[in-house]
C-alpha cells in the first residue's frame, strides 16, 4: 500500500502574475496527483490582497493553506510542511510554485523509486523543463572548475538520452520527494540558510548518513524558474553569498568531526 505524501508549496506572492503561476501549479498537481494533500504555506508576502486570493483559490480546490506572519526564508517555510507530514505519518513533497506538471504518475514514479542498493531511496528528485523544452535540471552535481553546484545538462535537450537514466546525485528542491523515514532520521531543512543551497545541505546530509538522493527521469515538471523571486537584487545576491559560505563552514565541521584522531609516526629503532 502507497504511503500518503503531502506536496508542501510555498509561496511569497508580489504581483497579479504569481497568482496565475500559482493557480497553474494547484490545477495540475490536483489532475495529474489527486490523492496528495496538499499544504500552501505563504512566506509574509508583501500583498495582503494577493495572499487572500491565493487562500479563496485554496479552499475551492480542498488545499490546506498557511500564512506566516513575517517572511522567514525558504527553510522556515518549507519546515512548516515537513512538521506536519511527519507528524501525520506522510512522506513529504517540497513543489515550487513556479512548477507545472504535464503527465499522470509523477507522484508514483518518484514514490517507488530506489536507490543503487535496492532500497527506497529517501530522497528523490524529478526531470525539470523550462518552458522551451530544455532541461532546467536532471540531478546536481559539484563543478570543481566553477567550485559550486550546478545543474546536470542544464539547457540540454529535454529528450536528452543521458537525462533520461536514474542518476545518485543531489536534487533540487524545486520538486523533492522526502520519505517519512528520511524526516525521522535526517531531521528537517536547516533554517540557519537564508535563500539558496538549503536543499544542497539536505542531500549532502542524507549521503553522510549512509542514505541515497536519487534523480528520476520518468517523473517530469516544467519549472517557470525563479518567476516569484524575480531578478537578482543585490539583497539577493547577498542571501546567496551567505548561504553558500554557510554551505561550505557545515560541510568544513561535519568534515573535521569524521576525521580519526591522527597518529604519531613512530621512527624505527637504529640498531
Amino acid at each position: 500500500m502507497t504511503r500518503p505524501a503531502l506536496c508542501v508549496i510555498p509561496t511569497y506572492l508580489r504581483r497579479e502574475a504569481d497568482l496565475e503561476l500559482v493557480a497553474r501549479c494547484l490545477v495540475t498537481l490536483r489532475e495529474t496527483a489527486p490523492t496528495a494533500e496538499v499544504l500552501v504555506v505563504d512566506d509574509g508576502s508583501p500583498v495582503p490582497e494577493l495572499v487572500e486570493a491565493v487562500e479563496a483559490a485554496c479552499g475551492e480546490l480542498g488545499v490546506w493553506f498557511d500564512a506566516r506572519p513575517s517572511n522567514e526564508g525558504f527553510s522556515r517555510t518549507v519546515n512548516v510542511g515537513l512538521r506536519i507530514a511527519e507528524e501525520n505519518d506522510c512522506d513529504a513533497v517540497l513543489v515550487n510554485a513556479d512548477v507545472e506538471f504535464m503527465d499522470a504518475g509523477w507522484l508514483d514514479r518518484m514514490s517507488a523509486r530506489d536507490d543503487v542498493q535496492g532500497r527506497p531511496a529517501a530522497v528523490v528528485g524529478a526531470r525539470l523543463l523550462y518552458p522551451n523544452g530544455l532541461l532546467q535540471h536532471a540531478g546536481v552535481f559539484f563543478s570543481r572548475l566553477n567550485r559550486g553546484f550546478a545543474h546536470r545538462f542544464n539547457h540540454g535537450p529535454g529528450d536528452l538520452p543521458e537525462a533520461q537514466l536514474p542518476c545518485r546525485c543531489p536534487v533540487t528542491a524545486a520538486l523533492q520527494l522526502i520519505r517519512l523515514e528520511t524526516l525521522a532520521s535526517i531531521g528537517i531543512y536547516d533554517e540557519s540558510f537564508g535563500l539558496a543551497h538549503e536543499d544542497m545541505d539536505y542531500c549532502l546530509r542524507v549521503f553522510e548518513a549512509g542514505l541515497e538522493c536519487i534523480y528520476e527521469p520518468a517523473a517530469v515538471a516544467v519549472h517557470h524558474e525563479s518567476l516569484f523571486r524575480g531578478r537578482r537584487t543585490a539583497k539577493i545576491e547577498e542571501l546567496h553569498k551567505r548561504s553558500a559560505v554557510r554551505l561550505l563552514h557545515a560541510r568544513r565541521g561535519r568534515g573535521r568531526r569524521r576525521r580519526p584522531p591522527l597518529r604519531r609516526r613512530t621512527s624505527p629503532r637504529r640498531s
